[in-house]
């Protein structure tokens, strides 16, 4: 077959996945019913493929549910689509596939995996109709390999040998997942990064940044912590779309508040007509412009706006996969309950992404460059990093919600508007919390704080 491979062990596929740049995989043992047709089963809600996987949320047609009692019937079925997804063929060839993606059916609530076809229109034999009806007990996995920050590299297992079946059964299963077993290939990177950590630790560095030639450039902007330890690292900026380093997302912070994300509304009048919303409910400052501010959490009226932060249509303690077809939104009403401005489900799901799912928290400290020599060629500041980092892993849109709910996630907006003079107009929605390593907790499933020379020492 062009796809399928039968590997004698698990250390077949590890050493594969890693020669196509994975550092961990998920793997599924198939059912008889799994197949191109009927769709593969993966859970009851987004999880482990969201967020361990890069994926585009949105909504496709009308649920045709013929569920007795179901609510969903005729609404819109939610989707994630893999942003890049490939297979490996029997030969090592990567071939991307088209379309697949994870279809959320709320009503039950479930989640399956569909759209396996190639661009070259082909697929894994075994994951045919006929090879399931011809072949009903032979063996099957899917491997689905996570390389960059969050590209799928797959691979299909049609009946390998015992040893392999039993070292998948084995494996731990996948956070919050009891159908997909979890495989850790990146045994060296994170003691190779924490050994690149604690030399950048500790010590004054002009405030600088790699170009794309891999030159030192001075660097003064809002960014230069960031930029600097890149520098530190050997990351050229923007050179590599898999994350900072093997996947792993690096985030420094001056201040125990940190922005998570900043994205914008996308309902209400502030999308509708952000000249009117800033009139509205914006406040004049003294060169006669628009702004609001003002802390906003889940609940709770903010007295210098107005408006009060609410999560429609979805009830906590509750998956978002059983009601992600009822409109779940977050919503800034004012005290008439009318939409002022709204984040959907899928726009707030589409920036809380892979990327997120393991990242390390660097505290950095920014201070004015005295030295002459340094400030003659352009040097503004002087950055210098903790020994201590923050490593986390293993996030959730449960996670991500429940922190809403607590008010540990908060938004602090800092739109401007000038009438007269557009190019002064600022929107900005930066979604906050006020201390991430006390946020951390309910932000993901693994926290540790790590002594870098303590690490090197041990």
């Amino acid at each position: 077959m062009f796809f399928e491979r039968s590997p004698a062990s698990l250390k077949e596929v590890e050493t594969l996945l890693a020669s196509h740049g994975a550092h961990e995989a998920l793997i599924k043992p198939l059912s008889k019913n799994h197949n191109d047709k009927n769709q593969i089963y993966s859970g009851s809600d987004f999880r482990p493929l969201f967020p361990t996987f890069d994926m585009k949320f949105s909504f496709r047609g009308a649920s045709t549910s013929r569920k007795k009692g179901s609510k969903t019937k005729g609404q819109a079925i939610p989707e994630a689509v893999f942003r890049r997804f490939v297979w490996v063929d029997a030969s090592g060839r990567e071939i991307p596939a088209r379309n697949v993606k994870m279809i959320i059916y709320a009503q039950y609530p479930e989640t399956r995996l569909s759209g396996f076809q190639t661009v070259d229109n082909t697929m894994p034999e075994a994951m045919s109709v006929e090879f399931t009806k011809r072949y009903p007990d032979v063996p099957r996995y899917l491997v689905l390999g996570r390389r960059g920050s969050g590209e799928a590299v797959a691979v299909m297992v049609a009946d390998p040998a015992n040893t392999f079946m039993d070292e998948v059964a084995e494996l731990p299963n996948a956070t919050g997942s009891r159908v997909w077993k979890h495989l850790r290939l990146r045994a060296t990177a994170p003691a190779r990064l924490i050994s690149m950590l604690a030399g950048a630790a500790g010590r004054p560095m002009p405030g600088c940044r790699l170009d794309s030639a891999g030159r030192t450039l001075p660097f003064n902007g809002t960014q230069v912590c960031g930029y600097t330890l890149e520098h530190a690292l050997g990351i050229v900026p923007n050179s590599d779309k898999h994350g900072d380093f093997e996947g792993i997302e690096l985030k420094t912070h001056t201040q125990k508040k940190v922005t998570l994300f900043t994205p914008e509304p996308d309902m209400g009048l502030y999308s509708e007509n952000f000249d009117r919303f800033m009139e509205k409910h914006g406040y004049l400052d003294g060169s006669g412009h628009y702004r609001l501010t003002g802390i906003h959490r889940v609940g709770i009226r903010c007295d210098k706006s107005g408006l009060t932060l609410e999560v429609k249509n979805h009830d906590r303690g509750t998956t978002l996969a059983s009601s992600a077809d009822k409109g779940v939104h977050l919503a800034l009403t004012d005290d008439n309950d009318e939409l002022a401005a709204g984040w959907s489900l899928d726009r707030i799901l589409n920036c809380w992404t892979s990327k997120h799912n393991e990242a390390v928290y660097i505290p950095a400290t920014k201070s004015k460059c005295t030295d002459k020599d340094l400030k003659a060629e352009g040097y503004g500041h002087l950055v210098e990093f903790s020994d201590q980092v923050m490593w986390c892993r293993e996030t959730s849109a449960e996670q991500l919600f429940e922190a809403l709910y607590n008010g540990t996630l908060f938004l602090d907006p800092a739109p401007k508007f000038c009438p007269g003079n557009p190019k002064l107009n600022k929107r900005r929605s930066q979604w906050r919390v006020n201390d991430i390593a006390a946020a951390a907790h309910d932000l993901y499933t693994d926290v540790r704080i790590i002594a870098l020379s303590d690490e090197l020492a041990g």
